[in-house]
């Protein structure tokens, strides 16, 4: 699992961003607070003016319907049928018009004050009462004063209402109106209440002297208040007073109104009886006050309900005002803010830029100048670092000393980067150098292992010799290695195509523990010549790490297939395995092979997977590492449709096209590696195959080996020396002028396919008669004897006279062209192999 991906820090221009936007976003917020509360209240005036407006006239005319209400049932409780249907009339009217009123009232509650609010609620539920006194005086129940103490207490909730509305206006030149305009209505009030007080005279026509002084108090109250207000009025409202004090209607007012007041009590006696009454006449007529009362009344209604929508006025003015204040404000705000945003952000940008710029040439020195001067100075190039690594150029201020800063580091990393070149230059010198050397030793030790094998007749010594000489084949392989690691090329070549099977056999040969490596089903393709010794070397060392990493009693098994991209050959042992995040590397050193760097090994390191990877990367081989279904490790190894070949390839000049030739023994078949065979060492004899064959029969497809214990009656007994392959240069495998002779139907006649013997192993040396019983002392077993026919090919048994007399056999064109292609690539055989003879012992020199 991979590991969490660490948090990435913001840019520096991110940073000075956010050290812009901090401020300016307080001081945006604060703008916004500001401009929301001043909002607030310029919209709250506006809705304020425009409900008092839209509330104040219905409200005004409302309550003076109440005042006739009540002068009407004041009117109806002294004359019930005279007034009945002037009552019923203006009961009507309270009712829609109080209804109207206070349905806007509860309409802008929401924006009233608690104050406020509680006195709406309060005149609400006090009209609501109004069925109960209208019942009582229906019945007759209800008395004047109940009468008057219900209407005065309503009247007087309306006037504290607009009183209280007036007050909380915020603007102060709206208060005097609002309140003169309250006071309007109060001034009606009472003029009301004193038409009340005669509307009882009028009824019963006399005027008591209590109402008298009611009267006369009520409208003392009136004049006086109307004279208070007349300052507070807007100039139409003045001049609509002024206008009444002229008008004749207000002069016949204040006419009756001073009749009344000014009424004298006569004492009158009774001419009969002599007793003494009162005359309480009224000095007035109801007709005469109608038509003195009812206009000035309405015009003093009408005087309050436009001063009221003069305050609305002044205070819709305010709050227009007041939105335009705050609309001038919050642009000007935002403009500044807007101003000293981009200011700012314009400065962080030039310092971003300048660290930018800075940050792309110190890149483009990272990313592309330095590596190139390190693979210049990796070829061991000559390097100019003045010229190839300028100084960056920058001004004298912090971010100049961050360049200058700069400047010094690349100096430093390009004189470190030239030291570690020289001193990779000249370890790798020290590796090849050892290489080369032990590479020579090594060959020298080969060549004469190869002569004392020859020399040698112990079966036991010889086997012997025959570990010393995987031994140092092992070694070759690990100085190659070297060469391989410092760049260079091993010096085994192949020119022409090989059998994959050889390849592979020589592969497991050249392995440590190759008796545990079991061979199947092998691809019967041929492996270009160029790539034989890289594909041996890289198979073996999958092959020893199959063996090395798993135990000693389990087997590795080995196989190829043909697939569409080329052919595949699996490794798979049985042993630990590896974990995931080993297969990933792994598998990631084999597909990109990084840059050999000896100072960076490891003992986790292994230089088999450095050395594989190299090799696949040359030929455009793929290698991939997976896990095993038994728990161990399975290598895959896909060879490119390039590589490798199905087509047998052509004889070498001069070769005649049917040469019978076979591979050579190897390691792993001396010792049976395959898995079709014992994996005993001891020695294996090659039987021809004879069988009865008519005239026409074809020639046998090949031999076949028998097992260690498997006496041949036909042949003699042969000695115990083990069979081992004749040594070519380099390698186990043939050299590459060698070519595979076929059966009939074009199969190797050396096995080499899935179907048939695995082994490709060529007959073993000529049987030899068993040493006499008179040894010589020293133990030496004698010089075997010739046998003749011994060594004949299994073709020629077949062509030789039978024992049994008969008729001549009809000559057979075929069988003869085959014989004669066979004899000539017997000839060409020995002439390649003195030839192959002589290149080894070249090489040989060569390398030393």
């Amino acid at each position: 699992m991979q590991a969490a991906k660490q948090k990435r820090d913001p840019s520096i221009r991110t940073r000075l961003r956010r050290i812009i936007l901090v401020p300016t976003a307080a001081l945006v917020a604060l703008w916004l607070v500001a401009s929301g509360y001043l909002a607030y209240n310029a919209l709250l005036q506006y809705m304020v003016a425009r409900g008092t407006q839209d509330m104040l006239t219905p409200a005004a005319v409302a309550l003076t319907a109440v005042m006739d209400e009540r002068s009407a049932t004041i009117a109806y409780l002294e004359e019930p049928s005279e007034y009945e249907d002037a009552l019923r009339e203006s009961r009507g009217d309270s009712d829609v018009l109080m209804e109207d009123a206070l349905t806007r009232f509860e309409g802008a509650l929401s924006l009233s004050s608690p104050e406020v609010q509680d006195l709406i609620i309060s005149l609400r539920g006090r009209f609501d009462t109004i069925p109960e006194i209208r019942a009582q005086v229906d019945s007759g129940q209800a008395t004047r004063a109940d009468v008057l103490e219900f209407y005065n207490a309503l009247m007087k909730n309306g006037s504290d209402l607009f009183d209280l509305q007036s007050r909380e206006i915020p603007a102060a030149n709206v208060v005097g109106i609002g309140m003169s305009a309250t006071y309007t209505f109060r001034t009606v009030d009472l003029l009301a209440q004193a038409d009340s007080q005669l509307a009882r005279a009028f009824a019963t026509g006399e005027l008591s002297t209590a109402d008298q002084q009611a009267f006369t108090r009520l409208v003392g109250a009136y004049h006086q208040q109307l004279d208070s207000i007349r300052d507070f009025m807007g100039p139409e409202q003045a001049a609509a007073l002024t206008q009444l004090d002229r008008s004749p209607e207000w002069a016949a007012l204040g006419e009756l109104e001073d009749q009344v007041t000014s009424r004298q009590t006569r004492t009158e006696t009774d001419p009969v009886t002599g007793q003494e009454t009162e005359n309480l006449a009224v000095p007035i007529s109801e007709e005469e006050w109608r038509e003195a009362y009812t206009p000035v009344k309405q015009q003093l209604v009408d005087m309050g309900a436009s001063q009221a929508m003069y305050a609305g006025d002044v205070q819709i003015g305010n709050a227009v005002r007041a939105v335009s204040a705050f609309l001038g404000m919050a642009v000007g705000v935002a403009v500044i803010c807007v101003l000293a945003f981009r200011f700012a952000l314009r400065a962080a940008h030039t310092v971003s830029d300048r660290l930018n710029r800075l940050r792309d040439e110190t890149q483009e020195l990272a990313d592309r100048r330095l590596p190139g001067i390190m693979e210049r100075l990796g070829r061991n190039e000559p390097v100019d670092v003045a010229r190839e690594v300028p100084e960056l150029s920058h001004s004298d201020d912090e971010i100049g000393e961050v360049a200058r800063s700069f400047n010094a580091a690349q100096r430093t990393a390009v004189a470190a980067a030239v030291q570690q070149a020289e001193l990779r230059e000249g370890v790798n010198k020290v590796f090849l150098n050892i290489a080369h050397r032990s590479q020579t030793l090594v060959h020298r030790q080969l060549r004469l292992l190869d002569k004392l094998e020859r020399e040698q007749e112990d079966p036991d010594q010889l086997t012997e010799l025959f570990k010393l000489d995987h031994l140092a084949t092992r070694s070759r392989r690990n100085a190659e290695n070297l060469l391989i690691l410092g760049g260079e090329t091993p010096g085994r070549t192949w020119h022409r195509p090989m059998p994959l099977i050889d390849v592979l056999r020589s592969a497991i040969s050249e392995s440590g523990d190759y008796t545990r490596v079991k061979r199947q089903r092998i691809a019967r393709v041929w492996l270009s010549g160029p790539a034989v010794a890289d594909v041996i070397h890289l198979v073996a060392e999958l092959v020893d790490n199959a063996t090395a990493f798993s135990p000693p009693h389990t087997n590795v098994h080995l196989r190829s297939e043909q697939v569409p991209n080329g052919v595949t050959v699996e490794i798979e042992d049985r042993g630990l395995g590896m974990k995931d995040e080993e297969f990933t590397d792994a598998n990631e050193l084999l597909a990109n092979p990084p840059e050999f760097d000896v100072m960076r090994l490891n003992e986790k390191m292994r230089l088999g997977l450095f050395v594989v990877s190299r090799l696949a990367q040359r030929h455009g081989i793929k290698v991939r590492l997976r896990a095993s279904p038994y728990g161990g490790v399975q290598a895959i190894v896909l060879l490119p449709s390039a590589l490798v070949s199905t087509d047998e390839p052509p004889a070498s000049a001069g070769a005649p096209a049917g040469e019978a030739g076979s591979a050579r023994r190897d390691h792993a078949d001396a010792h049976g590696a395959d898995d079709d065979r014992d994996a005993s060492t001891g020695p294996r004899r090659t039987v021809p195959r004879h069988a009865e064959r008519g005239a026409h029969a074809a020639p046998p497809a090949g031999d076949v080996l028998a097992g260690p214990g498997e006496p041949d009656p036909a042949q003699p007994a042969r000695t115990a020396r083990p069979s081992r392959p004749r040594r070519v240069p380099g390698a186990t495998l043939p050299t590459a002028g060698t070519v595979w002779s076929t059966g009939p139907n074009g199969a190797p006649a050396a096995g080499g396919g899935p179907e048939g013997d695995s082994s490709g192993a060529r007959p073993e040396a000529a049987p030899q008669e068993p040493a006499p019983d008179g040894a010589p002392a020293g133990g030496r077993p004698r010089l075997p004897k010739r046998q003749p026919q011994a060594n004949l090919a299994p073709q020629l048994y077949d062509s030789g006279p039978t024992s049994a007399p008969g008729p001549a056999a009809t000559e057979d064109p075929e069988r003869s062209q085959r014989l004669r292609r066979n004899m000539a690539a017997f000839q060409q055989g020995t002439r390649r192999g003195r030839a192959d003879g002589r290149q080894h012992q070249n090489e040989t020199e060569k390398d030393a």
